[in-house]
Order: C-alpha cells, then sequence, then structure tokens
C-alpha cells in the first residue's frame, strides 16, 4: 500500500487518499477471502489448505469480472424500455394511416429516446 508521502506526491488530495487507501483496504480484503476461499475448495479432507499463486490469480479475475458486471436496475430497465419503445414505434409506424398508429408512434419514438439518454448519461457517471 502506498505511504501518505507516496500519495501526497501523486497529487492525492485528503479526500482521495482516504478514499484510496479505503478502496485498496476493501479490495485487499476480498482477495484475501476469495483466495482463501479457493484454496480451501481445493484441498483435500485430511490436508492443510494451501492458497496457491493460482487462487490468488482466480480470485482477482473474479473480482474484476464482479466489478465489471455490476449492472444498474435502472439502467436495465430503462434498455428493456428502449426495446419496446421501438417495437411499438415500429408497429405505430406501419398504421401511420390510423390515428391511433399516429399516437403509438408519436408517443413511443420520444419516450424511447428520453430512456436512452438517461440509460447512457447513468452509465458515464459511473
Amino acid at each position: 500500500m502506498k505511504t501518505d508521502q507516496d500519495l501526497q506526491a501523486g497529487g492525492f488530495t485528503e479526500s482521495g487518499a482516504k478514499r484510496y487507501k479505503a478502496t485498496a483496504t476493501a479490495y485487499s480484503d476480498e482477495l484475501f477471502n476469495r483466495a482463501v476461499a479457493l484454496g480451501e475448495s481445493d484441498k483435500a479432507a485430511d490436508a492443510p489448505r494451501e492458497v496457491t499463486h493460482d487462487h490468488v490469480r482466480s480470485a482477482a479475475a473474479a473480482l474484476a469480472l464482479r466489478s465489471q458486471d455490476k449492472s444498474d436496475p435502472v439502467q436495465v430497465g430503462c434498455q428493456v424500455g428502449e426495446y419496446v419503445c421501438a417495437a411499438l414505434a415500429g408497429v405505430g409506424g406501419g398504421k401511420l394511416e390510423h390515428s391511433w398508429g399516429v399516437l403509438l408512434f408519436g408517443l413511443s419514438l420520444p419516450l424511447g429516446v428520453v430512456l436512452f439518454v438517461i440509460r447512457n448519461s447513468r452509465s458515464r457517471t459511473k
């Protein structure tokens, strides 16, 4: 772990250094727990636990994948809504000679665009 002097030399503010330390500690604890669990699952019943470099590497890879796969339920809902709106806009666009087709097309298209903007703006803030 980096020292306070290293973090200051790196340009970390006080709050940034505090967050860095908390994040590094939490990651280290989670890496330790996962590596130990993997070592435990690979050992024979009558043998002591051994945590190898493969266990540590697998634990780190699992943590990396987990951090990428965290999906926000709002983003998932927005994406599903986009698909529904696109389908409804297609149906409405095919029936523009009817008043319900114009209404369906006119409502679902802007709603789909709004959902798209919400989903993309939320993904950029993370």
